[in-house]
């Protein structure tokens, strides 16, 4: 009875410390006392590892059916394969010629489908019995056995989870964030080029960015039919941080389980951090999407050696170059995973402390409380493993294949923002960027639970990117992956390891600009990955509650994980919705209120062509009052008082000047070129942020 008191009360002790320690850590008068509560929290869950039985620590692999054996569309036709294989290759080549110049042409884009559907009807694998199924399309015999869906207790549970990711992103998502930047103008001219009917691969404005959003933008204009504006750009990328919650699933469930999955599921649905690269509007949550899918596939490809498998991972991979820049490490993520695969299937020493049973046609289990320690992959030791890699890696090139264009043609552009924050450009000292990266480590390192980034739009500068419980639980999960892998070489903590740490690289490499790492929307691959290992420890507690106290155990664990759930939904919403709320909407100018003036100046007494933006330095973006104002691409801005004045003076039209309120040299100016006017100070709701109206009546 001793044990089971001490197992329980050290593992409620390791895990209120944690949240206590991640509460203090980040505040400069408590830092010593947060690192002193994580000291023993750290402690108490080592000794809670060291306590349990090694039968309850490492179970034996879970056995699981033989699969139907799988079999190409075309079987053993030759003729067909290679006519297939033609036309894929042509249409490749026809895709490549007519994609130049940066644009989707025609011919080009139906050449570039057909070879990607052409290749996947030509290597995707059937069930062997697939003939005799298809006859029964004709009334033979029903096409499927029966099949009745039940609704189990994990189907509610996820669909609670997907409704709270759906609050967190989607809940007053059109005042919040309310005001653009100038990345946000970038994005929607570009969205303007989209409908205005330009088709570029590549957009080449603002040193470069890749083509998926702004077309995705463009389709959700047109099927809302909502004005050019900062809405449908939130829309798009809420929409698509919303998809990345089943893949978190499914990728989780994978490497340990669904009980496992179904916390950190939890724990990326409350995610503020994801939550606040959701809803800026940029192009920020693909990579947790597109990553977690890729990485899902490949982790089945390492479980089953399926070449379906191994074609989904290029596929997703493929679309995901298309999205946002650090897309860009995923490929040698990929790599680095199939080697490391490769190396702990391949030494005999490695091989005989690590789970190599091969079980290449194993099925995902059903089991509930499958425990996380049950796990084996296929072998790689064969060439069909390979083979089916390779063609995964074809599918990538396929679908990256315009982009694969634009790169040969204008190489500088395409590598631009690369190659200026991650080269020595002068801006560092020959020989400095190994100390550079080294501190940048340390600092993206950090950035989970003490010091995050400086960037006042994507969050309230300088917090932890993980919340009190996720933070407090990420240690844990971090000691808990070390464990495992130092006392029973468990390759998934490798694998878990190497994937982070990758995907904090394009924040990392960032070697001519340190001062942007750590960078909350650079490192958003790696969000699905951290609240994995958040659940870790609260997964090994649960193990722990039930296996001691039984049926009072359920009821703990029920319990616990309430109370914590609901801290960590009050301590994300008071993150995200109240204090990012009031940090931002004092932090970025109030452009939306200069627009909404200029448009009912406008729409009443004059046009968007006389309305004029007197710049004044570190003011709003000319841009943005033209979105606002319903007038994209307007940028009506008078630089050079001198040279515009004497024009605007001979046009009799009332005309409408937004200037800045401590401009009074420009103030006065106007006052004396036009004496009729008036001026008029327009009242903000945020404090500090008045502007002043000059009206020019007509002549």
């Amino acid at each position: 009875m001793r044990r089971p008191i001490a197992q329980t009360v050290t593992a409620l002790l390791a895990i209120t410390a944690a949240i206590v320690g991640q509460q203090l850590l980040p505040q400069l008068d408590w830092t010593i006392v947060g690192v002193g509560y994580f000291a023993i929290a750290i402690v108490a869950f080592l000794w809670l590892l060291v306590s349990q039985p090694a039968s309850e620590s490492l179970p034996a692999p879970h056995e699981t059916e033989e699969a139907m054996p799988r079999v190409s569309l075309y079987g053993s036709s030759l003729s067909w394969r290679l006519g297939l294989g033609i036309l894929i290759g042509l249409s490749a080549v026809i895709a490549f010629r007519y994609l130049a110049n940066n644009r989707f042409t025609t011919v080009g884009t139906l050449s570039w489908l057909t070879s990607i559907i052409g290749f996947v009807c030509l290597f995707w694998e059937l069930p062997s019995d697939w003939r005799e199924r298809s006859k029964t399309w004709w009334g033979k015999r029903p096409f499927l056995p029966p099949y009745t869906f039940t609704i189990h207790r994990r189907h509610l549970i996820l669909l609670a989870i997907f409704l709270l990711a759906a609050f967190f992103r989607f809940y007053r998502l059109d005042s919040l964030p309310k005001e653009m930047g100038s990345d946000q103008a970038e994005k929607l001219f570009d969205v303007y080029d989209v409908l205005s009917g330009m088709r570029p691969v590549f957009f080449a404005r603002n040193t470069g960015r890749e083509a998926f959003q702004f077309y995705w933008t463009a389709a959700i204009i047109k099927l809302t039919g909502q004005e050019i504006g900062y809405l449908p750009l939130k829309m798009g990328t809420a929409l698509l941080g919303l998809l990345a919650v089943p893949w978190v699933y499914l990728l989780a469930k994978e490497l340990y389980g669904r009980s496992v999955s179904l916390i950190a599921t939890t724990f990326f649905a409350l995610s503020s951090w994801h939550t606040a690269i959701s809803r800026i509007g940029l192009r920020f949550p693909f990579t947790p999407l597109f990553a977690t899918a890729t990485l899902y596939y490949l982790i089945r490809t390492f479980k089953y050696g399926r070449r379906n498998d191994w074609l989904l991972t290029g596929l997703t991979l493929g679309i995901g170059l298309h999205t946002y820049i650090p897309m860009r490490m995923v490929p040698l993520l990929l790599v680095l995973l199939a080697l490391i695969k490769l190396g702990l299937d391949t030494l005999p020493v490695i091989g005989k402390l690590v789970n190599r049973k091969r079980q290449p046609t194993a099925q995902p289990t059903t089991d509930y409380r499958l425990p996380p320690t049950d796990y084996s992959e296929a072998s790689a030791l064969n060439w069909a493993y390979w083979q089916n890699a390779i063609l995964g890696a074809c599918a990538t090139l396929l679908v990256f294949l315009p982009l694969l264009r634009y790169m040969v043609d204008d190489p500088q552009m395409f590598w631009y923002r690369v190659t200026t924050r991650s080269l020595e450009n002068g801006n560092t000292l020959p020989g400095e960027s190994w100390r550079i990266f080294w501190d940048n480590v340390k600092n993206a390192l950090l950035m989970f639970n003490y010091k995050g980034d400086p960037v006042p739009s994507n969050s309230i500068p300088f917090t932890p990117f993980l919340g009190l419980v996720s933070g407090g639980l990420f240690v844990l999960g971090t000691v808990y992956i070390l464990w495992r892998l130092l006392k029973w070489r468990d390759r998934r903590s490798i694998y878990v390891l190497v994937t982070i740490f990758v995907l904090l690289l394009p924040s990392i490499l960032s070697l001519e600009f340190p001062g942007e790492n750590p960078s909350r929307v650079r490192t958003g691959g790696a969000i699905p990955w951290a609240m994995l290992v958040a659940a870790l420890p609260l997964w090994l507690v649960w193990q722990q509650l039930q296996t001691n106290w039984k049926r009072a155990g359920k009821w703990m664990v029920g319990l616990g994980t309430a109370v914590l759930f609901l801290l960590a939904f009050r301590d994300n919403y008071n993150y995200y919705f109240v204090r990012y709320d009031t940090h931002y909407h004092n932090s970025l100018w109030n452009t939306s209120e200069i627009g909404a003036a200029a448009r009912g100046w406008a729409n009443s007494v004059g046009d968007m062509e006389h309305v004029y933006h007197v710049p004044y330095p570190y003011w709003v973006d000319t841009r943005l009052i033209g979105i606002y104002a319903g007038a994209i691409p307007w940028e009506n801005s008078i630089p050079d008082f001198d040279a515009a004045l004497p024009q605007q003076i001979i046009d009799p039209a009332p005309k409408l000047y937004i200037l800045h309120l401590l401009d009074t040299e420009h103030q006065e100016r106007l006052q004396l070129t036009y004496p009729q006017g008036w001026f008029e100070r327009y009242e903000s709701a945020v404090p500090t942020k008045d502007f002043m109206l000059f009206f020019v009546p007509p002549r």
